[in-house]
């Protein structure tokens, strides 16, 4: 067995995320499973964070301009993939098959996924994946559940009220202690709006909406207080009515946001994320 990906088992056997997870009331290590760190995250569920995509129609071409459908009538969202990572290790091989198999049906069983987060309605619907090692009689398991209802937290947040990035009157660093990285797209001008026409079309004055991505760091007290922020932000970007965002340098532009938030636990004290907002003017 390759030595590094041994040392990487045995760290996560020893549980690097020691918060509790329960599969329809029942501990997952009443299972013998141990929550693992998710690929390339400092946490064992990952999708926690996120906001799912609005579905259905989200703006109307008017041929001089772009509507966007914001009000809270339009916005339905997507449900969103909750994955549980965990270790299974066995005293024999056959002890190992027989837990993995208790804990896969307890998993497809599964309608209510319980976290200190929250509690969410799940069902499991796609590939169970499991990596064996019989080696060292351990496997690592990665379960995901479908939230089909997304409800949106109640915005409790008092905003601030000033400052330099702000998203309506929420300061984004005092308010959510979110920090732009980088944008992508910021000063892009988009493209016509086409009309067929008989003869060719020659009016480049009406412009569609276009996309701009800002990459973002949200820091935290703990994975508690970000949980917290990320809920109440989420819940602000998905508010009815279109939303005014301000950045230091360049012109305050009126967004709002339909593509969702994929959001990466970094350390139990930061969460990165690209914030993908349609820019309506």
């Amino acid at each position: 067995m390759n030595s590094l990906r041994l040392e990487k088992i045995q760290k996560n056997i020893q549980g690097e995320d020691n918060m509790i997870y329960k599969i329809d009331d029942k501990s997952i290590n009443e299972y013998g499973a141990i929550p693992t760190n998710a690929s390339g995250e400092k946490i064992a569920l990952s999708g926690v964070f996120d906001l799912p995509k609005r579905i259905g129609t989200t703006e109307y071409d008017w041929g001089t301009s772009i509507e966007a459908f914001t009000d809270a009538d339009d916005i339905e969202l997507d449900g969103r993939t909750l994955t549980l990572n965990v270790t299974i290790k066995g005293t024999s091989l056959d002890d190992l098959h027989s837990k993995l198999s208790a804990f896969k049906a307890g998993c497809i069983a599964c309608t209510k996924l319980w976290t200190e987060f929250g509690e969410f309605n799940v069902i499991q619907k796609d590939d169970i994946t499991v990596e064996e090692y019989a080696f060292t009689k351990v496997a690592t398991i990665s379960v995901p559940f479908w939230q089909q209802d997304y409800v949106p937290v109640t915005i409790s947040l008092i905003a601030s009220g000033y400052g330099s990035y702000m998203l309506d009157s929420y300061n984004l660093i005092k308010d959510f202690g979110i920090y732009f990285n980088s944008y992508r797209d910021i000063n892009n001008t988009p493209k016509r709006i086409d009309i067929d026409t008989t003869l060719p079309y020659t009016n480049t004055l009406y412009r569609s909406t276009r996309d701009m991505t800002i990459q973002c760091m949200m820091f935290g007290k703990s994975l508690a207080d970000l949980s917290s922020k990320m809920s109440q932000f989420n819940a602000l970007c998905i508010k009815s009515g279109s939303r005014l965002l301000t950045i230091p340098g360049n012109s305050a532009r009126m967004v709002y946001f339909k593509d969702g938030i994929s959001a990466k636990v970094e350390s139990d004290k930061i969460i990165s994320f690209d914030l993908k907002c349609r820019v309506i003017s």
